[in-house]
């Protein structure tokens, strides 16, 4: 490899990892703490790792700075060999004309849990708390979350979730002590910016 296309690429690397840290540290911050007042919170029952993998469009989430002006945010899970998941993130940021953004991090699953207790390695030893608190039957819908109940996510297999599924997944949260008036849906489309209900914030 030439010396000059091997530096472009030690500098790209070098500027997604920066990319990373500035994105979580705050997500990370806001876990962190909450630590000492958490409450267990009941997880899914079961989780087919098979059935887990593939596309997720991020339908809703609670508003939080990690995902501030996020758009369009679609999740590719993977298996791994050594038993854990690949998750491939993409995004934009502020509107759709925004260049698209590829994060690929690594998902280790907790023994014992069921599949059901998820840690999301960010940054090196840095890792995340990453809980599946339900699946529906045909894996249409998940619902992701952690014991401080101030992150939660809804994942779908498509860009829109009906009316009535939506307020069934947020009683869902609510059962589990969440504050389900959180929860805003994210901008998937761009006829959405703007529209009630959805996380439009700094969005154009």
């Amino acid at each position: 490899m030439p010396v000059e296309v091997g530096k472009r690429l030690n500098e790209r690397a070098r500027a997604a990892a920066r990319w990373r840290l500035v994105l979580v540290l705050p997500l990370v911050a806001q876990l962190l703490a909450c630590a000492g007042s958490l409450r267990s919170i009941p997880l899914a029952s079961h989780v087919d790792l098979e059935a887990m993998q593939g596309g997720w469009y991020v339908v809703a989430t609670i508003p939080n700075h990690f995902e501030r002006r996020m758009v369009a945010p679609y999740d590719v899970y993977s298996r791994r060999t050594d038993g854990g998941m690949q998750e491939d993130f993409y995004l934009r940021r502020g509107g759709f004309d925004a260049e698209v953004r590829h994060y690929t991090v690594r998902d280790t699953i907790v023994p014992g849990s069921n599949n059901a207790r998820w840690h999301v390695h960010i940054l090196g030893p840095v890792s995340l708390p990453f809980l599946v608190l339900y699946t529906d039957p045909t894996y249409r819908y998940v619902m992701f979350g952690e014991n401080n109940r101030s992150v939660g996510w809804v994942f779908s297999r498509t860009p829109t979730i009906e009316d009535a599924d939506y307020r069934a997944l947020l009683d869902r949260f609510a059962a589990l002590g969440y504050d389900a008036t959180r929860f805003r849906k994210v901008i998937q489309v761009p006829e959405q910016i703007g529209m009630p209900g959805f996380w439009s914030d700094g969005i154009q």
